[in-house]
Protein backbone atom coordinates (compact mmCIF):
# COMPACT_ATOMS: atom_id res chain seq x y z
CA UNK A 1 0.00 0.00 0.00
CA UNK A 2 0.97 3.46 -0.89
CA UNK A 3 2.06 5.17 2.20
CA UNK A 4 0.84 8.93 1.38
CA UNK A 5 -2.79 6.83 1.17
CA UNK A 6 -2.96 4.08 4.03
CA UNK A 7 -4.60 6.67 6.44
CA UNK A 8 -7.16 7.38 3.67
CA UNK A 9 -7.43 3.66 2.79
CA UNK A 10 -8.45 3.39 7.14
CA UNK A 11 -10.99 5.53 6.74
CA UNK A 12 -12.65 5.17 3.70
CA UNK A 13 -12.69 0.79 4.70
CA UNK A 14 -13.85 2.03 8.27
CA UNK A 15 -16.36 4.42 7.10
CA UNK A 16 -18.34 1.80 4.74
CA UNK A 17 -18.30 5.02 1.81
CA UNK A 18 -15.70 5.37 -1.58
CA UNK A 19 -15.39 8.55 -3.35
CA UNK A 20 -17.88 9.84 -5.16
CA UNK A 21 -17.09 9.71 -8.77
CA UNK A 22 -18.71 11.57 -12.15
CA UNK A 23 -20.48 9.86 -14.58
CA UNK A 24 -19.56 10.01 -17.87
CA UNK A 25 -22.55 13.00 -18.61
CA UNK A 26 -20.60 14.65 -15.59
CA UNK A 27 -23.18 13.68 -13.22
CA UNK A 28 -22.51 12.40 -9.64
CA UNK A 29 -22.51 8.51 -9.51
CA UNK A 30 -23.37 7.19 -7.05
CA UNK A 31 -20.38 5.73 -4.26
CA UNK A 32 -20.01 2.07 -3.65
CA UNK A 33 -21.10 1.37 0.10
CA UNK A 34 -20.31 -1.32 2.36
CA UNK A 35 -20.02 -2.66 6.25
CA UNK A 36 -17.13 -5.10 6.73
CA UNK A 37 -14.32 -5.68 9.32
CA UNK A 38 -11.32 -5.78 7.67
CA UNK A 39 -7.87 -6.91 8.03
CA UNK A 40 -4.58 -6.28 7.05
CA UNK A 41 -1.35 -8.88 6.97
CA UNK A 42 1.51 -5.79 6.64
CA UNK A 43 5.01 -6.20 7.87
CA UNK A 44 4.30 -2.74 9.84
CA UNK A 45 1.24 -1.08 11.36
CA UNK A 46 0.07 2.04 9.91
CA UNK A 47 1.59 4.35 12.13
CA UNK A 48 5.34 3.01 10.83
CA UNK A 49 4.03 2.90 7.09
CA UNK A 50 2.84 6.52 6.92
CA UNK A 51 6.43 7.37 8.93
CA UNK A 52 8.21 6.07 5.73
CA UNK A 53 6.03 9.09 3.69
CA UNK A 54 6.89 11.90 6.58
CA UNK A 55 3.45 11.60 7.64
CA UNK A 56 1.55 11.32 10.83
CA UNK A 57 -1.49 9.17 11.78
CA UNK A 58 -4.40 10.20 13.13
CA UNK A 59 -5.72 8.65 16.35
CA UNK A 60 -9.23 8.10 14.27
CA UNK A 61 -6.85 6.39 11.84
CA UNK A 62 -4.91 3.85 14.35
CA UNK A 63 -8.72 2.93 15.94
CA UNK A 64 -9.70 2.10 12.46
CA UNK A 65 -7.33 0.04 11.85
CA UNK A 66 -6.28 -2.04 15.24
CA UNK A 67 -2.47 -2.65 15.27
CA UNK A 68 -1.87 -5.98 17.06
CA UNK A 69 1.63 -7.42 16.95
CA UNK A 70 1.84 -10.76 15.20
CA UNK A 71 3.55 -12.56 18.39
CA UNK A 72 1.70 -14.78 20.42
CA UNK A 73 4.50 -14.76 22.91
CA UNK A 74 5.34 -18.56 22.57
CA UNK A 75 8.60 -18.75 20.56
CA UNK A 76 6.31 -19.34 17.65
CA UNK A 77 5.59 -16.31 15.71
CA UNK A 78 2.07 -15.67 15.90
CA UNK A 79 0.90 -18.94 16.65
CA UNK A 80 0.57 -20.13 20.56
CA UNK A 81 0.17 -23.91 19.19
CA UNK A 82 1.18 -25.67 16.32
CA UNK A 83 -1.74 -28.71 17.07
CA UNK A 84 0.53 -31.80 16.50
CA UNK A 85 2.59 -30.47 13.74
CA UNK A 86 6.63 -30.89 13.68
CA UNK A 87 7.35 -27.06 13.52
CA UNK A 88 5.21 -23.59 13.42
CA UNK A 89 6.51 -23.75 9.88
CA UNK A 90 4.56 -26.75 9.11
CA UNK A 91 1.57 -26.01 10.84
CA UNK A 92 1.56 -22.63 8.42
CA UNK A 93 1.95 -24.57 5.56
CA UNK A 94 -0.93 -27.25 6.54
CA UNK A 95 -3.44 -24.21 7.04
CA UNK A 96 -2.53 -22.73 3.73
CA UNK A 97 -3.56 -25.94 2.14
CA UNK A 98 -6.24 -26.31 4.37
CA UNK A 99 -7.77 -22.82 3.06
CA UNK A 100 -6.66 -23.70 -0.36
CA UNK A 101 -8.86 -26.75 -0.05
CA UNK A 102 -11.92 -25.34 2.10
CA UNK A 103 -12.04 -21.65 2.23
CA UNK A 104 -15.44 -19.80 2.55
CA UNK A 105 -17.28 -23.09 3.23
CA UNK A 106 -17.88 -22.33 6.51
CA UNK A 107 -18.56 -19.09 6.07
CA UNK A 108 -21.00 -19.47 4.01
CA UNK A 109 -23.17 -22.13 6.35
CA UNK A 110 -22.43 -19.85 9.13
CA UNK A 111 -24.76 -17.16 7.19
CA UNK A 112 -27.49 -19.83 6.53
CA UNK A 113 -27.67 -20.18 10.06
CA UNK A 114 -27.63 -16.28 10.97
CA UNK A 115 -30.00 -15.55 8.33
CA UNK A 116 -32.35 -18.19 9.90
CA UNK A 117 -32.33 -17.18 13.65
CA UNK A 118 -32.14 -13.50 12.43
CA UNK A 119 -35.28 -12.55 14.48
CA UNK A 120 -33.28 -13.94 17.38
CA UNK A 121 -29.76 -12.20 16.84
CA UNK A 122 -30.43 -8.70 17.66
CA UNK A 123 -30.46 -9.25 21.29
CA UNK A 124 -28.26 -11.92 21.76
CA UNK A 125 -25.11 -10.18 19.78
CA UNK A 126 -25.99 -6.66 21.43
CA UNK A 127 -25.34 -8.67 24.69
CA UNK A 128 -22.25 -10.41 23.51
CA UNK A 129 -21.05 -7.29 22.52
CA UNK A 130 -21.84 -5.28 25.77
CA UNK A 131 -20.98 -8.46 27.77
CA UNK A 132 -17.08 -8.67 26.39
CA UNK A 133 -16.69 -4.87 26.63
CA UNK A 134 -17.70 -5.08 30.91
CA UNK A 135 -15.20 -8.02 30.26
CA UNK A 136 -12.23 -6.38 28.75
CA UNK A 137 -11.64 -2.53 29.09
CA UNK A 138 -10.53 -1.67 32.07
CA UNK A 139 -12.49 0.80 34.40
CA UNK A 140 -12.32 4.31 33.29
CA UNK A 141 -11.61 3.11 29.32
CA UNK A 142 -12.16 6.32 27.16
CA UNK A 143 -14.41 6.42 24.02
CA UNK A 144 -11.33 4.90 21.88
CA UNK A 145 -11.12 1.79 23.62
CA UNK A 146 -14.47 1.14 23.82
CA UNK A 147 -14.88 1.53 20.34
CA UNK A 148 -12.25 -1.03 19.57
CA UNK A 149 -13.42 -3.14 22.41
CA UNK A 150 -16.67 -3.22 20.68
CA UNK A 151 -15.66 -4.39 17.53
CA UNK A 152 -13.33 -6.68 19.03
CA UNK A 153 -16.75 -8.74 20.66
CA UNK A 154 -18.64 -8.36 17.60
CA UNK A 155 -15.91 -11.28 16.45
CA UNK A 156 -15.98 -13.39 19.64
CA UNK A 157 -19.64 -13.08 19.34
CA UNK A 158 -19.05 -14.53 15.70
CA UNK A 159 -16.85 -16.92 16.90
CA UNK A 160 -19.44 -18.23 19.19
CA UNK A 161 -22.45 -18.34 17.28
CA UNK A 162 -20.30 -20.41 14.79
CA UNK A 163 -19.61 -22.96 17.34
CA UNK A 164 -23.24 -22.97 18.70
CA UNK A 165 -23.58 -23.61 14.74
CA UNK A 166 -21.79 -26.77 15.39
CA UNK A 167 -19.46 -25.18 12.62
CA UNK A 168 -16.18 -24.75 14.31
CA UNK A 169 -15.10 -27.68 16.78
CA UNK A 170 -14.10 -25.08 19.53
CA UNK A 171 -15.67 -25.51 23.20
CA UNK A 172 -17.68 -23.26 24.38
CA UNK A 173 -16.10 -19.68 25.14
CA UNK A 174 -12.74 -20.67 23.42
CA UNK A 175 -13.33 -18.36 20.23
CA UNK A 176 -14.32 -15.42 23.13
CA UNK A 177 -10.36 -16.18 24.87
CA UNK A 178 -8.89 -16.11 21.99
CA UNK A 179 -10.59 -12.62 20.49
CA UNK A 180 -9.64 -11.31 24.33
CA UNK A 181 -6.04 -12.18 23.76
CA UNK A 182 -6.24 -10.25 20.59
CA UNK A 183 -7.86 -7.38 22.21
CA UNK A 184 -5.14 -7.32 25.08
CA UNK A 185 -2.13 -7.51 22.85
CA UNK A 186 -3.66 -4.31 21.02
CA UNK A 187 -4.61 -2.43 24.34
CA UNK A 188 -1.06 -3.30 25.58
CA UNK A 189 0.28 -1.66 21.99
CA UNK A 190 -1.72 1.43 22.00
CA UNK A 191 -0.44 2.22 25.69
CA UNK A 192 -3.39 2.81 27.64
CA UNK A 193 -7.12 3.57 28.48
CA UNK A 194 -6.71 7.43 27.57
CA UNK A 195 -8.28 8.72 24.08
CA UNK A 196 -4.86 8.65 21.98
CA UNK A 197 -5.20 12.37 21.17
CA UNK A 198 -4.87 13.23 25.27
CA UNK A 199 -1.81 11.20 25.62
CA UNK A 200 -0.15 12.61 22.32
CA UNK A 201 -0.88 16.44 23.62
CA UNK A 202 0.27 15.72 27.27
CA UNK A 203 3.56 14.14 25.81
CA UNK A 204 4.02 16.87 23.75
CA UNK A 205 3.45 19.23 26.40
CA UNK A 206 5.69 17.66 28.48
CA UNK A 207 8.80 17.20 26.03
CA UNK A 208 8.66 20.86 25.23
CA UNK A 209 9.43 21.32 29.24
CA UNK A 210 12.04 18.75 29.41
CA UNK A 211 13.79 20.20 25.93
CA UNK A 212 13.41 23.63 26.90
CA UNK A 213 13.51 23.72 30.94
CA UNK A 214 16.36 26.26 31.72
CA UNK A 215 17.62 27.45 28.12
CA UNK A 216 14.37 29.30 27.03
CA UNK A 217 12.70 30.52 30.28
CA UNK A 218 13.71 33.26 32.39
CA UNK A 219 13.84 32.20 36.19
CA UNK A 220 12.28 34.87 38.52
CA UNK A 221 14.17 34.40 41.48
CA UNK A 222 17.17 35.32 40.16
CA UNK A 223 18.05 38.83 39.55
CA UNK A 224 20.73 39.06 37.15
CA UNK A 225 23.28 36.69 35.23
CA UNK A 226 20.56 34.92 33.05
CA UNK A 227 20.72 34.86 28.96
CA UNK A 228 17.57 33.84 27.40
CA UNK A 229 17.74 33.39 23.60
CA UNK A 230 14.53 32.72 21.96
CA UNK A 231 12.52 33.15 24.70
CA UNK A 232 9.26 30.94 25.83
CA UNK A 233 8.32 32.43 29.08
CA UNK A 234 9.16 32.62 32.94
CA UNK A 235 10.01 30.10 35.72
CA UNK A 236 8.78 30.96 39.72
CA UNK A 237 8.19 29.42 42.69
CA UNK A 238 4.81 28.13 43.66
CA UNK A 239 3.68 28.11 47.60
CA UNK A 240 4.16 24.34 47.38
CA UNK A 241 8.25 24.94 47.10
CA UNK A 242 8.00 24.10 43.63
CA UNK A 243 8.33 25.42 40.20
CA UNK A 244 5.51 26.95 37.75
CA UNK A 245 6.09 27.79 34.01
CA UNK A 246 5.04 31.10 32.99
CA UNK A 247 4.28 30.60 29.04
CA UNK A 248 3.94 33.45 26.66
CA UNK A 249 0.91 33.21 24.22
CA UNK A 250 2.85 32.89 21.01
CA UNK A 251 4.82 30.51 22.10
CA UNK A 252 2.12 28.16 23.50
CA UNK A 253 -0.10 28.65 19.97
CA UNK A 254 2.34 28.38 17.99
CA UNK A 255 4.90 25.04 20.06
CA UNK A 256 2.67 24.14 22.84
CA UNK A 257 0.07 23.60 20.29
CA UNK A 258 1.75 22.20 16.98
CA UNK A 259 -0.44 19.84 15.03
CA UNK A 260 -3.09 19.75 17.67
CA UNK A 261 -6.30 22.07 17.82
CA UNK A 262 -5.56 24.92 20.10
CA UNK A 263 -8.74 24.82 22.35
CA UNK A 264 -8.56 20.60 22.48
CA UNK A 265 -4.87 20.78 23.99
CA UNK A 266 -6.22 23.93 26.23
CA UNK A 267 -9.45 21.52 27.54
CA UNK A 268 -7.11 18.55 28.12
CA UNK A 269 -4.41 20.35 30.24
CA UNK A 270 -7.32 22.36 32.43
CA UNK A 271 -8.45 18.31 32.59
CA UNK A 272 -5.47 17.07 33.87
CA UNK A 273 -4.86 19.79 35.86
CA UNK A 274 -1.48 21.14 34.55
CA UNK A 275 -2.72 24.48 33.77
CA UNK A 276 -3.73 27.21 36.64
CA UNK A 277 -6.59 28.75 35.75
CA UNK A 278 -6.84 32.88 35.92
CA UNK A 279 -9.40 34.76 38.38
CA UNK A 280 -11.84 35.55 35.39
CA UNK A 281 -11.64 32.01 34.29
CA UNK A 282 -9.29 32.46 31.30
CA UNK A 283 -6.82 29.48 30.73
CA UNK A 284 -4.26 32.21 30.49
CA UNK A 285 -3.44 34.83 33.27
CA UNK A 286 -2.14 38.93 32.95
CA UNK A 287 0.87 38.52 35.63
CA UNK A 288 3.45 41.60 36.25
CA UNK A 289 6.50 40.66 35.56
CA UNK A 290 9.47 42.73 35.89
CA UNK A 291 10.73 44.35 32.74
CA UNK A 292 7.74 43.68 30.95
CA UNK A 293 4.30 45.09 30.59
CA UNK A 294 1.87 42.68 32.78
CA UNK A 295 1.95 40.00 29.94
CA UNK A 296 -0.79 37.33 29.53
CA UNK A 297 0.52 34.00 29.97
CA UNK A 298 0.03 30.38 30.41
CA UNK A 299 0.70 29.38 33.93
CA UNK A 300 1.89 25.49 34.10
CA UNK A 301 1.99 23.93 37.86
CA UNK A 302 4.19 20.85 38.58
CA UNK A 303 1.81 18.58 38.06
CA UNK A 304 3.31 18.22 34.59
CA UNK A 305 5.91 16.27 36.10
CA UNK A 306 4.03 13.48 37.92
Amino acid sequence: MDPMEAGDVAYMLANGQGKTRASRNGTARASASWRILFLSAGEIGIASLMATAGKKTNAGQEIRLADIAADAGAGMGCFEQIHGQPSPAAFALALKEAALKAHGAVGLQWLHHVVQDRANLVEVISNGVNDFVAEVAPNGSEGQVIRVARRFGLTAVAGELATHYQLTGWAEGEATQGVKRCFEAWLEGFGGTENREDRAILDHVKRFFESHGSARFENLEVDKGQRIINRAGFIRGNSRGNFEYLVLLEVFKNELCQGFDRKLVIQILKRNGWLEIGSDGRPNQKLSIRGFDKPRVYVFNDKIWS
